[in-house]
């Protein structure tokens, strides 16, 4: 039983997971050197203005504001492809009833088609970082206000927030019987944690005398400010992203559990 368990799981996530997340990869890692390559390239008066738009300082810091959105974007929509393919694909082509016909439960279907999804994102954000410590390496030094550390962890931070979104996203995905209905509410999902950088950059009066709540909402730019206290925010984050990941996916087997397939 177990023996057969473990070949369905292994058929699951061969579905689920497909050709994206190694696309995804090879893309992510060519998007993280090409920006490393193209930034010192860019005319000074653009690096200034990024540095005058986000509060930050020095040439490493414009190349991981850069980087970070890249690594926040190819984890999440790495996954949400995936979770497209495994979630809403069947209901689509009404499939499901047919799937689910095994002598499975429909939370063993669930985590059987999910998990690898996951798995897979936070491989795509997790190389991506590593890379991302590299091209900045000689960006640091004395004077920087980037390291190699910072860099890395909050590539995980992103990674991190990436894979949380996707398991909140989950619970939607079980509920929309068309593609770009999922598609919709992913992007919505995704930029929402964006909005108050955006404000940042368009309206940064909006921030005065609430220093703390910019700080606090500024994701990317608030990284580079607290660079040394990152690696501590990097394990608050992975330990929050593991249980809220957790719980999203319980409330999913629960919804899946109580929804009508046709």
């Amino acid at each position: 039983m177990q023996a057969t368990l473990r070949r369905y799981r292994l058929l699951e996530a061969r579905h689920a997971v497909g050709w994206v997340p190694l696309v995804s990869l090879l893309v992510g890692v060519a998007i993280v050197v090409f920006t490393a390559m193209l930034i010192p390239l860019l005319p000074t008066a653009v690096n200034a203005f990024m540095e005058r738009a986000f509060l930050i300082r020095g040439l490493g810091a414009v190349l991981l504001v850069n980087e970070y959105t890249g690594i926040y974007m190819l984890a999440f929509f790495c996954g949400a492809a995936g979770l497209m393919r495994a979630l809403v694909e069947p209901r689509e082509n009404r499939s499901l009833e047919m799937l689910l016909s095994k002598p499975i439960s429909r939370r063993a279907f669930l985590m059987a088609r999910v998990g690898p999804v996951l798995l897979a994102s936070t491989v795509v954000g997790v190389v991506m970082s590593l890379v991302t410590g590299l091209v900045v390496r000689p960006f640091t030094g004395e004077g920087s206000t980037v390291s190699v550390a910072g860099a890395i962890g909050s590539g995980l931070i992103f990674t991190a927030l990436a894979v949380l979104l996707l398991s909140v996203l989950v619970v939607p995905l079980l509920l929309v019987r068309d593609a770009f209905q999922g598609l919709l509410i992913a992007f919505v999902l995704w930029i929402a944690p964006m909005f108050p950088t955006v404000v940042l950059l368009y309206r940064p009066d909006l921030y005065e005398g609430r220093d703390r709540l910019r700080d606090l909402l500024v994701l990317g730019p608030n990284l580079l400010w607290y660079d040394a206290s990152v690696p501590l925010l990097t394990v608050i984050a992975l330990a929050v992203a593991f249980v809220g990941s957790w719980g999203a996916l319980v409330l999913g087997a629960r919804v899946f559990e109580r929804t009508e397939l046709r």
